[in-house]
């Protein structure tokens, strides 16, 4: 039987950690007995039974059919989450682009959507997310929260007056207090984060990295992305150094990017720098789409220019696996095209970089899905919802 939000989400608010825990606990790895989660957890039964009695009158959690305990071999009734019972909203914001996803509380997507951006003010965009919101919905139960994510640094806005303003070349805005817009236009709470992160986030708790402790993200396209995950935990810092990695110098007498920046990450592998290599060799204008094509038909111009953008990637991720110490890194974004065209280029170059040792990191390779990130807004807002933290 459905329970309706007003009924739990009181209790909600007053979780103790330890309850949250064992939410978070369900949520990432599905159902477990009452002895394995309370091992798990390092709780003890009595512990346990405490604080998951009231969750589940309350409709937080639910009991599965009658098992028997693979620990003791008793018989028992395995707990999960109600993940039905709860809707998320996630809305990845590009420069012309709202894509928006509602989700359950496992980010399973359940409804998405996305259109032109028609007006690009903060308050348009704020009212054109509510539209989608109602949209998605149908009518249906409304979300608990949602999560926008968008290019830059959400997390180090400036703060004025306790209020966190953001800024978005892409969007044109400028000190926008985005978070307390977005929450009166959708009226629940709202987690604002950077796109990248959020992309991070989302893998490790549902996608490629779950069940790892250390991993890093790397997204090509329009502009170059990172994120790292260390110890459970994504490393955070400021948008300045968050920016640097961009312009990571690959090959000192490479092709220069927009900024003046020789031979560095954007100058190899940012859609533009891909796409206006390849017009100068074809003497025409090309699309990023049309160069990846014609690479895989092996036109010998756009070969060359996807193969030294390739030798950059893995380069890339061999530093980023030197560095970071991770044996996992994920691509995405709209440019992963190149990852998979170019695979063993990469896969050459990373090896070379890492004294020719092959597969000494595991490059993960992402579909190319705008959902995704949206997907990524609606897991932040889960995330802040299960742990009471932004």
């Amino acid at each position: 039987m459905g329970v309706e939000p007003g009924s739990w989400s009181g209790m909600w608010d007053d979780l103790p950690d330890a309850a949250r825990s064992i939410v978070k606990e369900l949520i990432i790895h599905g159902p477990h007995s009452r002895t394995a989660l309370a091992r798990t957890l390092r709780l003890s039964t009595g512990s346990l039974t405490r604080l998951t009695k009231p969750m589940v009158d309350a409709g937080i959690l639910v009991e599965g059919d009658v098992v028997h305990d693979p620990v003791n071999g008793r018989p028992t009734r395995p707990l999960d989450v109600a993940a039905g019972e709860h809707r998320f909203l996630g809305v990845k914001l590009t420069a012309d682009r709202v894509h928006a996803v509602v989700t359950d509380l496992r980010a399973q997507i359940v409804a998405a959507r996305d259109e032109p951006i028609s007006d690009h003010t903060p308050e348009a965009v704020c009212r054109q997310a509510r539209r989608l919101l109602d949209e998605l919905s149908g009518g249906g139960r409304p979300p608990v929260g949602a999560g926008v994510t968008l290019a830059g640094d959400a997390r180090a806005a400036v703060q004025v007056g306790g209020e966190r303003l953001v800024d978005s070349a892409f969007l044109g805005w400028r000190q926008v207090p985005l978070k307390a817009l977005l929450e009166q236009a959708l009226g629940v709470p709202c987690v604002v984060k950077n796109d990248v992160a959020a992309l991070a986030h989302q893998h490790h708790w549902f996608g490629a990295a779950r069940g790892l402790r250390d991993f890093a993200l790397v997204s090509i396209g329009a502009g170059i992305g990172y994120a790292l995950v260390v110890h459970d935990h994504l490393v955070t810092t400021t948008e300045a150094d968050l920016g640097m990695f961009a312009h990571l110098v690959l090959n000192g007498g490479g092709p220069m990017c927009g900024e003046g920046h020789r031979g560095c990450a954007a100058a190899y592998l940012s859609s533009e720098s891909i796409v206006t290599a390849a017009g100068q060799g074809l003497g025409r204008v090309v699309t990023y789409e049309e160069v990846m094509w014609l690479a895989a038909q092996g036109d010998s111009v756009c070969l060359s220019v996807v193969g030294e953008a390739a030798d950059a990637l893995g380069r890339l991720i061999a530093h980023i696996a030197t560095f970071a110490m991770v044996k996992t890194v994920i691509v995405a974004g709209e440019g992963v095209e190149l990852a998979r065209v170019a695979k063993d280029g990469l896969h050459r170059a990373l090896a070379a970089n890492r004294r020719g040792v092959p597969d000494s990191a595991d490059v993960v390779i992402e579909a190319d899905d705008f959902r995704e990130w949206a997907r990524g807004g609606a897991v932040v807002a889960i995330q802040s919802f299960v742990t009471g933290s932004d």
